[in-house]
């Protein structure tokens, strides 16, 4: 009896391996208003760290390591390194408005208190690790969340805003602002435009063009009997030509054919 043993090789490229579908995609975003009474409600070092993650989309991982030699003050830039980010590539936001007016405060406070520590997001010269406690304080405290029962779980789960609401939120008003996507994702360090699919980011300003050029089109669709025949434009009104037997009785007087009437031929 002859055995025969499959012959085992080498394969050149990783397997395809199907990736589940993602049901549990969060969708959570920061109103400005929101996101001005959270920060009231928080503690003075956790404004710094909420201020750099809604303004510029960081990961709260990024925003707790930062320190303040990663700041050009003249130049009004923080650079980030390739060793503090998610992605490891190197990032630079530019430091303006409210967020430049946060962070000066912030260093003249620390500069006074805490001049040997070298981190930005600090609880007493003590580096930012999460703000789970005091973010839970705070969003109850102006309504952004709560504690609930979880029947499943046997325990009580948060129900609310988190931190990386701020990242989706971020993106979103730069694509407000008119801010390009790719801008957009070099700011706030994501690889792939996959975010702006994920939530539905969309740039309304591009909605209102579509819009406004969609009314156009239909306007274009709209004549005068003045326009189609010569007459005076003055004294007619303007009539929506819905077909093209309409815009051939109007423009040349032809009577389009009536539908009704049929064209019989005889045998004989």
């Amino acid at each position: 009896m002859v055995v025969s043993f499959p012959k085992w090789e080498l394969v050149g490229r990783p397997p395809h391996i199907p990736m589940l579908k993602e049901r549990n995609i969060r969708s959570g975003f920061f109103e400005h208003e929101d996101f001005l009474a959270l920060r009231g409600a928080l503690p003075d070092y956790a404004q710094v760290a909420v201020s750099l993650a809604y303004y510029s989309g960081m990961r709260m991982g990024e925003v707790c390591s930062l320190q303040w030699r990663q700041i050009n003050w003249t130049e009004g830039k923080l650079y980030l390194q390739a060793q503090d980010t998610k992605t490891n590539t190197p990032r630079v936001l530019f430091l303006t408005g409210d967020l430049h007016r946060v962070l000066r405060t912030w260093k003249a406070r620390c500069d006074n208190k805490w001049p040997a520590c070298p981190w930005i997001c600090h609880r007493g010269g003590i580096r930012l690790q999460t703000l789970s406690h005091s973010w839970r304080k705070a969003c109850e405290a102006v309504g952004l969340g709560q504690m609930v029962e979880d029947a499943a779980k046997c325990r009580k789960v948060w129900q609310g805003k988190i931190p990386h609401d701020f990242r989706r939120t971020a993106v979103r008003n730069m694509v407000r602002a008119g801010v390009p996507e790719k801008v957009a994702m070099a700011i706030s360090g994501h690889k792939t435009r996959s975010v702006f699919d994920r939530y539905n980011i969309v740039n309304e300003k591009a909605l209102q063009q579509a819009a406004q050029s969609l009314s156009a089109y239909f306007e274009k669709q709209t004549v005068t009997l003045a326009e189609l025949r010569g007459e005076s434009r003055s004294s007619v009104s303007r009539k929506v030509v819905e077909s093209s037997a309409e815009f051939m009785e109007l423009a040349r007087g032809i009577e389009p054919p009536t539908c009704g009437l049929q064209n019989r031929c005889s045998a004989d």
